[in-house]
């Protein structure tokens, strides 16, 4: 594996964006369609989409009861190819009221309702609600509007640098894709840098369109935590304002106050199947506890889906904090929506280079990621993860791994040993196959884990051979207090040297099999010496076993 070459550029919310054509906003008022009049309200920004094929689109549903009770949302799709799920009714709303003036120089305040994921994404939710409670936004400006695109703010200096000084991780999910409208999403200067600027696309982009596209090159760039639900008419007027050579206001589009509420709006999740083309109708229904309800209709064109989206990973801990000479893990989560081949990158970030200080190892079953230090690893080693495919940068997350310091005494105790030791001085025909039995001593916790290395030396007491066994291989099984290991392993002499071991933690048995290796040194005088290292048991009394005769040792007597 190489070091891998971390994407240097800034993101594309700190720098200049590629410029698009900004024809006029035509529309500014909701546009209702609704089926019958009741007590009950529901009306559509648009009443046509297009999504692509295998992908989730987040549809706005703009609803209210005038007496406030609740509303439950019912949706049917004419098709099984696209399936329909609404979002959670608990989910909070984000309301923006903001002034301006439009693209005709006309002043607005109006309110804009944004429903937050917290369902999808509770971290970023979490943190822009803290910033909201604590009048943050209060005041702050749209520093940053291009038409056809976003409108963006959240900045305390108004010049798009700045924050609130406390950065957090993106929070991707395969489902929230860049293929709708009046999008919320978090601004950043590169992958986990989030602070308090965020965006909304424009009202009209819709996917396939070759003047106003929706911006899908930031997928699983710029997290989506929300969805405009009520005041389209709003974003069309602040997306419209004049802007200079910079894409700023001329005039202030100020943030008068920025609160959370509970709206009634809801947020219809549809998914089509992948390879499935044509269109569908959805029929959306609210209704009250009266059982009053309203009804509308719209379609959904389904396209092939033409962009290839980054991978990008799951959550991972900032700190993994284990004991010398045993091994850290935790599950690895990868997703790449588009079933592209992906590569990881490991990176020490002191050193800007791959690790040499200890072996990292995935399970490509389980996706279970270990890390074996060498013997002598304490303190901190600072690392940087990464994936990515064949197209993109990689998607990349911080994390320390702490290594506590052990005694240097021994915590285990062989007792017993029989089998056989082989030193034929023929190419790679040693071989090492013994038994026996073991105490735990001294500060042993008494136990063997999963996550627990094992290292073997045996031979020659002046130079012995060492192996080493590292969780997470093929053949590395730990269950009711048994610890098994078989597989290749490289000794300081020998490459491929077929290993088996296993150690009954709760029996206090061992067996131990080498094979396909040299010898550093000859053994003489039917003296061996046999040290195990074994998870949180640092070592074993090493002492030299003779063999008292064939297949049968015994350690040395003490006067």
């Amino acid at each position: 594996m190489h070091p891998m070459a971390m994407n240097s550029s800034i993101s594309l919310f700190f720098r200049p964006l590629r410029r698009l054509a900004r024809p006029g906003i035509c529309a500014s008022v909701l546009v209702a369609f609704a089926a019958q009049v009741h007590a009950v309200s529901l009306s559509l920004w648009t009443n046509s989409i297009v999504m692509p094929e295998n992908r989730t689109f987040q549809m706005p549903i703009t609803a209210s009861d005038p007496d406030g009770q609740p509303l439950k949302f019912v949706a049917k799709v004419s098709s099984k190819s696209v399936t329909a799920v609404f979002g959670t009714n608990s989910n909070p709303s984000l309301v923006i009221n903001v002034s301006g003036v439009d693209a005709t120089n006309g002043a607005f305040t109006g309110d804009m309702v944004l429903q937050l994921f917290q369902d999808l994404t509770p971290l970023t939710t979490a943190r822009i609600i803290d910033l909201v409670n604590s009048n943050f936004y209060n005041g702050l400006i749209f520093h940053r509007v291009v038409q056809d695109f976003v409108a963006q703010g959240g900045d305390p200096t108004g010049t798009g640098t700045g924050g609130s000084g406390v950065d957090f991780d993106d929070e991707f999910v395969k489902s929230l894709t860049y293929d709708g409208f009046g999008q919320l999403g978090m601004a950043n200067s590169g992958h986990d840098s989030n602070d308090s600027q965020f965006f909304i696309t424009d009202v009209d982009l819709s996917v396939g369109s070759t003047n106003k596209p929706s911006p899908e090159h930031l997928n699983f760039q710029n997290t989506i935590f929300g969805q405009l639900t009520s005041g389209f008419d709003v974003l069309a007027k602040l997306i419209s304002t004049p802007v200079d050579g910079n894409d700023k206001p001329l005039t202030s589009n100020v943030m008068n106050t920025v609160t959370i509420t509970n709206s009634q709006d809801g947020v219809l999740r549809l998914t089509a199947a992948p390879k499935f083309l044509g269109t569908v109708t959805v029929t959306v229904t609210a209704t009250n506890a009266e059982n009053q309800f309203a009804s509308t209709t719209f379609t959904v064109k389904v396209i092939t889906n033409a962009v290839n989206s980054a991978p990008f990973l799951g959550p991972i801990p900032a700190v993994s904090v284990a004991t010398q000479n045993t091994a850290a893990s935790f599950i690895l989560k990868t997703t790449d929506i588009d079933g592209d081949q992906t590569s990881l990158g490991l990176e020490d970030t002191d050193t800007g280079q791959f690790p040499t200080n200890l072996v990292a190892t995935i399970n490509p079953v389980t996706h279970l990621l270990y890390f074996s230090p060498d013997l002598s690893v304490t303190g901190d080693v600072h690392l940087i993860i990464g994936v990515r495919d064949a197209t993109h940068n990689f998607d990349s997350q911080r994390f320390n791994l702490t290594y506590l310091p052990r005694s240097a005494m021994p915590t285990m105790s062989i007792t017993s040993m029989k089998g056989t030791v082989s030193d034929v001085g023929t190419p790679f025909g040693d071989k090492v196959k013994v038994s026996g039995t073991f105490s735990f001593i001294g500060d042993s916790d008494g136990t063997f884990g999963s996550n627990d290395v094992m290292v073997l030396t045996a031979g020659n007491p002046a130079q012995p051979v060492q192996v080493r066994l590292v969780p997470g291989n093929t053949g590395y099984t730990f269950k009711k207090g048994v610890l098994k290991a078989k597989g290749i392993a490289i000794s300081g002499n020998s490459s491929n040297v077929i290993t088996s071991a296993q150690f009954n933690g709760v029996k206090k048995t061992f067996q131990i099999s080498l094979s396909n290796f040299n010898f550093p040194v000859a053994v003489t005088n039917n003296q061996i010496q046999l040290d195990m290292a074994v998870g949180n048991d640092y070592t074993s009394n090493v002492v030299t076993w003779v063999e008292k005769k064939p297949g049968l040792f015994v350690p040395p007597v003490v006067p």
